[in-house]
């Protein structure tokens, strides 16, 4: 049949079934529901018969589908013969008293019909113009193709934004534009059309498109803390069924096989349908805080992460090609450069005993993960994400040195995380002092007696930067955490700080017995690590894992995988989980190094902190310093192990009244000169802070 008539049937279809859509989510008695999934049901048993017929053309298939279809088109009848007779009746008179009402069934219902009428379309138009098999020995495998094609995506697309054209006037803004981006999304499918141009660019922009989604969904839940459950439960099942379409990219790129892509496909159609036959969830009462619910919020940040990392692992194969997760026999110390030559990556042989077979399971699991999160592709989009939140932050903070500190963040992420490591230094990254050794032991691989002197260099600087400005150098600064946390949404968290049961045990500036045991398990692990490392380095010794330097397979799980764990875990520990449970290492040191430095937070007047009835500057710490206000008012001054100096309390103040004393007014406290901050007339009131930032640390309730 010519593909331009298949293709005008299947656009006055997708123009009707978005019709009966519209037409569905109006429905408010039998006869209207009766209409409704008489036509749906007509259609999806028409289809459905054209495909058995296609795999079975005969008169008796012909005649048995005939009546097979007159039988499911009498079901679809009852509804109107029920009105007829009985009398039509509203929906919501119907089944009172149930859990389940009546419109939430033919809603369903409806659903599910128009989703089984599309496939089934698809499916038809696809065995017609010779895109899948008619072989009746590879049905299943016939189904998932005419899903991957043209047929399907483009038809489905176009009828999620004729529904959207429809009733879009209907969504809050904020939702038509994310409703909008998932017509977009379906789009891009890289597998609907069979050219390698077009799987190409519609990965980059699918992925991009992505990201914008991202971006958007966290800024309106920092604009709206607290949102309808609907939207809520929408929210997450979004990004669910973007973590599904990933990882069916990843598959299929790395495997051909696009049945996993084809099921977050359903995934998206199903959540699409369901949002627009009922958009009123998106504001129904009552609203909910959703900084009071960790569980959902922990659901947010796994899936979004999920979705992020096939993102990258999807880009990676973009970037550098399948053989990107090949296998090797090397190292993962050179993993990342053997990748990117086209060689695959490190993994071991899964053979030998049960031990074994774990250990190296677990190895080549910290190997894949590790050949994702520290790729390019992954850091540039993590960098695009939640570089886009601080700078949104920016503009809510108060303070000229909160401002150039966070916008240094994103240069310094962009610099230090990204061009460095990736493109400017390459060979050469473990020789070079600070930039070769950022995070410490174990960073680049071997601990040498050729990178001694670098790793020694990275200690005394950093130290050094630590003593005079304070680990915000590090922390606030240096560190990727200083961009994942930072931003506006997941500053907001910090609420999370004093709610959750387990992060509390980390309040205040206490070293609790929680953390002292986290952070001696991690030096020691670092320091034995490194010693049988410089021991094999020099041949006295030969320790690895499974081939693997000890110290930089051991800094691979502690920051290119478990960093990611205590992110996502936002929720149950707190912001800046890194630091308040002592997990880095190396942030450790530089939190020591500035405790006894010089760097401390100043008040311009305790008793301005005494007579402060909200004691905002607690609130919204990132790491949960509560007692801050206490010191203030005892000694004007607070200086503590755990502060990590971000300066969300010096912006938050609704007096004006905290500062950041370091190595500069120290300076000019020893030359007897005026110290600015202290000599600067304070605030009159909390009118002077913009509403938005302060609420960043507020209890949800």
């Amino acid at each position: 049949m010519d593909p331009l008539v298949l293709w005008g049937v299947a656009a006055v279809m997708a123009v009707f079934t978005a019709w009966l859509l519209v037409k569905g989510s109006t429905i408010k008695t039998l006869t209207d529901a009766g209409l409704v999934l008489f036509l749906l049901a007509m259609m999806a048993s028409m289809f459905a018969s054209s495909v058995v017929y296609l795999y079975f053309p005969s008169f008796v298939t012909l005649f048995e589908l005939v009546a097979l279809n007159m039988v499911s088109m009498s079901v679809a009848l009852i509804p109107i013969l029920t009105a007829l007779f009985k009398g039509d009746r509203a929906l919501e008179e119907t089944r009172k008293g149930s859990a389940v009402s009546s419109r939430s069934i033919v809603i369903a219902t409806v659903i599910a019909l128009a989703m089984l009428s599309e496939v089934f379309m698809g499916w038809t138009f696809a065995l017609v113009s010779g895109f899948a098999s008619t072989s009746a020995q590879g049905v299943f495998s016939s189904l998932v193709v005419s899903m991957s094609s043209d047929w399907f995506i483009f038809t489905m697309a176009s009828e999620m934004a004729i529904t959207l054209f429809l009733v879009g006037r209907k969504f809050p803004r904020s939702f038509r534009w994310l409703v909008g981006i998932q017509t977009v999304i379906m789009v891009l499918s890289p597998t609907a059309i069979t050219n390698s141009s077009w799987v190409y660019w519609t990965l980059w922009g699918n992925s991009a498109v992505m990201i914008v989604a991202i971006i958007f969904i966290f800024e309106y839940l920092f604009k709206n803390r607290e949102v309808a459950a609907g939207a809520l439960n929408y929210i997450v099942l979004l990004m669910g069924a973007y973590f599904l379409m990933m990882a069916g990219m990843f598959v299929w790129l790395l495997y051909e096989n696009v049945t996993l892509f084809v099921l977050s496909v359903i995934a998206e159609m199903f959540i699409y349908f369901t949002i627009v036959m009922d958009e009123k969830r998106l504001t129904a009462p009552p609203l909910q805080a959703w900084l009071s619910r960790p569980i959902w919020a922990c659901a947010l940040l796994g899936s979004l992460s999920l979705a992020e990392f096939f993102m990258g692992g999807v880009l990676d194969i973009q970037q550098y090609g399948a053989s990107y997760f090949g296998t090797a026999t090397s190292g993962m110390s050179s993993g990342m450069g053997m990748a990117m030559s086209g060689t695959g990556l490190p993994f071991t042989s899964l053979a030998g005993p049960a031990l074994t077979v774990v250990g190296a399971a677990f190895y080549n699991f910290v190997v894949f993960v590790s050949s994702i999160t520290a790729s390019f592709p992954f850091m540039a989009m993590m960098g695009v994400e939640m570089g886009t939140l601080v700078v949104f932050k920016i503009k809510y903070a108060r303070d000229l040195e909160t401002k150039i500190r966070l916008a240094l963040v994103i240069v310094a992420f962009a610099i230090y995380s990204v061009y460095l490591p990736m493109f400017a230094l390459g060979a050469s990254l473990p020789h070079i002092p600070w930039a070769g050794w950022s995070m410490g032991l174990g960073t680049a691989g071997a601990l040498a007696p050729a990178v001694i002197l670098a790793l020694v260099g990275t200690y005394v600087i950093s130290g050094s930067l630590s003593f005079l400005f304070g680990s915000r150098q590090v922390c606030s600064l240096f560190c990727m955490a200083a961009m994942m946390y930072q931003g506006t949404t997941l500053d907001a968290m910090s609420s999370f700080n004093r709610t959750s049961k387990f992060a509390r045990k980390y309040l205040t500036s206490r070293i609790s017995s929680a953390y002292k045991v986290v952070i001696s398990l991690v030096w020691v692990s670092l320091l034995v690590a490194a010693f049988l490392s410089y021991l094999t380095s020099v041949g006295v010794l030969n320790v690895t894992v499974f081939g693997d330097d000890a110290g930089f397979f051991l800094y691979s799980f502690y920051f290119t995988f478990l960093w990611y764990v205590v992110w996502v875990l936002t929720p149950f520990i707190g912001t800046y989980g890194c630091s308040t449970t002592g997990m880095c290492g190396w942030g450790s040191f530089n939190q020591l190094i500035s405790r006894i430095g010089l760097f401390r937070l100043k008040v311009r007047s305790g008793d301005t902190c005494a007579s402060c009835k909200t004691k905002d500057c607690a609130k919204v710490c990132p790491v949960g310093l509560t007692d801050m206000p206490g010191a203030f008012i005892d000694r004007g001054e607070f200086r503590s192990f755990k502060c990590i100096g971000v300066g969300d309390c010096v912006s938050a103040c609704p007096y004006n009244n905290v500062i950041f004393f370091d190595v500069r007014n120290w300076v000019r406290m020893k030359l007897g000169r005026p110290i600015p901050a202290l000599t600067k007339p304070m605030g009159t009131g909390s009118s002077e802070v913009p509403i938005d930032f302060r609420s960043l640390g507020k209890d949800a309730s």
